[in-house]
């Protein structure tokens, strides 16, 4: 009995100061003691909003420039200007480490830091618009691990296009679909295009992607480690006549080469992915779809799985093979 006496006159000793989300401060024979409460995720991310509210907040945050996908197709539509884009494999690269399909070269990642700072008057350079406002996961801890990397040669005075622009999947309607991509095919209307590819992208084929092209001529190059053939594939290049398109889809070697043709007088246009992305509308998906006869996913590339192609207007337009 006596010792709940005791507990019960502590007890009537404590009295409450202060008591709220953060802390509870309580007063026990004279002495003055905190207990700090976890605030929430929730709660955190509340107040946050209010931060973001205030224009201070943003003084001493930068943004590169990047244009939306409408206004970078018609910038490309309006200029003569060849097109190099950047994703998380040119960044990976960039930072000294190897994607699945091009090993870290000292070479390319040297290029790929000079030509991400956009001073080459004849080329657009492309960045995903994930700076700031970001909609894929994916993306948003890239940003995490390359921002302060990137931010060393991104150039905050010049304007960006979207280097999503030919890899859209996900459409309002068919409509805005078939718009996007006929916007899109007007960039080879009535010329002469030589594809240099990946051997088994066989860009074009099967669809309708090239048709309105006045010719077609194709480069194949390595599916894996292209820029170990670097030299080969921009001297093959520079032997075709400057008033041929060049369409590249060669992943990182693509960004490079675009560079270099744009500086060779000639314009190039980095489009990597937009044939599959295509086969993918075509099939009424918002996601790459396996394509019979093509190298889609990594897994087909690394796997060897692709097959001879029957198209015989394909094996026409080969006029060169680098292996």
């Amino acid at each position: 009995m006596a010792i709940l006496l005791t507990i019960c006159d502590i007890i009537n000793r404590m009295k409450f100061i202060e008591k709220n989300n953060e802390r509870i401060i309580v007063n026990l024979f004279g002495l003055r003691l905190k207990f700090h409460r976890k605030i929430s995720q929730e709660a955190l991310l509340r107040n946050y909003l209010y931060e973001l509210a205030d224009k201070r907040t943003f003084e001493d945050i930068k943004l590169p420039k990047i244009i939306n996908i409408k206004d970078s197709l018609n910038l490309l539509q309006e200029t003569n200007k060849s097109l190099a884009r950047y994703g998380d494999g040119e960044f990976k690269l960039m930072m000294g480490e190897s994607i699945s399909f091009q090993k870290y070269d000292e070479k390319l990642a040297g290029a790929l830091q000079e030509i991400i700072t956009n001073k080459n008057e004849k080329l657009f350079v492309g960045l995903p618009d994930v700076f700031g406002k970001c909609y894929s996961d994916y993306f948003r801890k890239v940003m995490i691990f390359c921002r302060e990397f990137l931010y060393r040669y991104i150039n905050f005075d010049n304007i960006y296009v979207d280097s999503m622009l030919t890899r859209r999947l996900k459409f309002d309607s068919e409509q805005t679909g078939n718009e996007y991509f006929l916007t899109i095919k007007k960039f080879w209307q009535n010329k002469d295009i030589i594809i240099v590819e990946g051997a088994g992208s066989r860009l074009g084929v099967g669809n309708d992607l090239f048709n309105g092209a006045k010719s077609i001529e194709r480069i194949l190059c390595p599916i894996k480690d292209a820029f170990s053939k670097y030299d080969e594939i921009l001297t093959e290049c520079l032997k075709q006549p400057t008033n041929k398109l060049f369409i590249l889809a060669l992943g990182p070697t693509a960004t490079v080469l675009a560079d270099d043709l744009s500086r060779k007088g000639y314009r190039a246009l980095d489009i990597g992915h937009l044939d599959t992305a295509y086969e993918a509308f075509l099939r009424k998906s918002d996601k790459f779809v396996h394509v019979e006869g093509k190298i889609v996913f990594n897994e087909e590339r690394h796997n060897n799985l692709i097959q001879p192609c029957k198209d015989e207007n394909y094996n026409k337009q080969i006029i060169a093979k680098i292996n």
